[in-house]
């Protein structure tokens, strides 16, 4: 691999802002090659083009691009293809040989805080808490992800709550955590299913109808707001509720469920609800959502599910949940359930996706577009696009294969990890 390169004139940048579009003012920078450095290094401007030229270029929105040239500044892809001409000013890098895909996306995780800061225990309904208090800028938290090339990450509370809180959309390297911030609201962890037989509820029959009692109360909570604010405002304003306001956001659409949930008879359970409140659904790990897959297709469901790629004493059939989503027409995710699996294995998701009947573009889809959609951000994440961000992972060989080394990662245009001089 050879590397041509310019010299370029670095300068500090203002925070970064939400944006979409490809007319959007530059934000994000390209350094120096370097190991992954700490986030809260200070983040700069690009002050030259970058050009990746000769890889094989894996865009995620269409066909593989061989030998192609894809260029960015200021942190967002400007030009992509096969007949593609550096810019003169570009800072120019030969992949001849290797493989690019987009930034992945882990659309399960639970990254970027201490465990013990997952679960409200004894506490069984905390739709209040948010995963974003407790977030920590330290690298450890994050570079397994960013060195595995998963630069996006839903990360949330954990579930052993019936409702353990908020998740957020976040990139797992750059600066503070506020700049890494792709969507604030990333869905409100729902954990179906029986429970701890220490405190009520315990059986999959409670939780439902706890969930049902608490959408009500929400519904009625927001109409005491909505008639006291119509009525002028009128005598003491009704107490509030940080967990009613949670759910009663997923009610008005704000934001989304996003459940975990294993048995056939409780992803019925949930699409019931989702039905019955008209909320937004994602169901997450999805275990036997193979024996329900015509009743997820008719709902209009998305998927986040198996494999979780170590867990390959599952059935062939729990194996396949991606191939058979696929051809029911729901759009399906992997996950990583980091720290239940790595984050760096996302890839092999995608590898075990292909062994069990996936098609290799699915597959790509499943890791990278398919999350970026499901989290509702692919306006910026998930392909390798003009005007979206520059996340961009380059590979020593066939993409899905574990044998193939992720080399470098580039988050928001800037390197963010250079397997040189770091070891495997």
């Amino acid at each position: 691999m050879r590397f041509t390169r310019r010299k370029v004139k670095l300068t500090l940048r203002k925070p970064r802002r939400a944006r979409s579009g490809p007319a959007i003012a530059a934000i994000a920078a390209i350094v120096a090659p370097a190991a992954i450095a700490a986030p809260a290094a200070p983040v700069t401007a690009q002050a030259a083009p970058v050009a990746l030229v000769g890889a094989r270029i894996h865009t995620a929105a269409g066909p593989a691009i061989e030998a192609g040239t894809i260029v960015f500044q200021d942190g967002v892809i400007t030009a992509l293809g096969a007949d593609i001409s550096p810019p003169g000013d570009a800072d120019v890098v030969d992949l001849s040989g290797m493989v690019i895909m987009p930034g992945m996306l882990d659309n399960h995780s639970h990254i970027g805080a201490d465990s013990r800061d997952l679960n409200e225990f004894p506490t069984r309904f905390g739709p209040q808490h948010r995963i974003r208090d407790v977030l920590s800028p330290d690298d450890d938290f994050w570079k397994g992800a960013v060195k595995g090339g998963v630069t996006t990450v839903v990360t949330g509370p954990g579930s052993g709550e019936v409702s353990s809180g908020q998740a957020i959309v976040i990139k797992t390297w750059g600066g503070s955590i506020d700049d890494r911030i792709v969507k604030e609201r990333g869905g409100l962890k729902i954990a179906m299913g029986r429970k701890r037989p220490d405190q009520s509820p315990t059986t999959s029959m409670a939780v439902t109808a706890l969930l049902r009692a608490k959408f009500i109360e929400a519904q009625e909570y927001q109409a005491k707001r909505d008639a006291w604010e119509e009525g002028g405002r009128e005598g003491p304003a009704p107490p509030r509720d940080l967990g009613m306001e949670a759910l009663v956001r997923v009610l008005n659409g704000e934001d989304r469920i996003r459940s975990h949930v294993h048995s056939a008879h409780d992803i019925l359970s949930i699409i019931r609800l989702s039905q019955e409140f008209d909320f937004h659904l994602t169901i997450h790990h999805s275990t036997e959502a193979y024996k329900v897959a015509d009743d997820i297709a008719a709902a209009g469901i998305d998927v986040v599910g198996l494999p979780l790629f170590t867990r390959v004493a599952l059935s062939d059939e729990v194996m396949a949940t991606g191939t058979v989503m696929n051809e029911k027409g729901v759009r399906f995710a992997f996950h990583t359930d980091d720290p239940v699996v790595g984050s760096k294995w996302q890839r092999g998701n995608a590898g075990l996706g292909i062994r069990y009947g996936m098609t290799e573009q699915d597959a790509l889809e499943a890791v990278t577009i398919n999350p970026a959609a499901i989290a509702g951000v692919e306006a910026r994440v998930g392909s390798l696009e003009p005007g979206k961000d520059a996340d961009i992972v380059v590979l020593s060989g066939t993409w899905y294969e574990v044998s193939s080394l992720v080399t470098r990662v580039y988050v928001d245009g800037q390197l963010a990890y250079d397997r040189e001089g770091e070891g495997p």
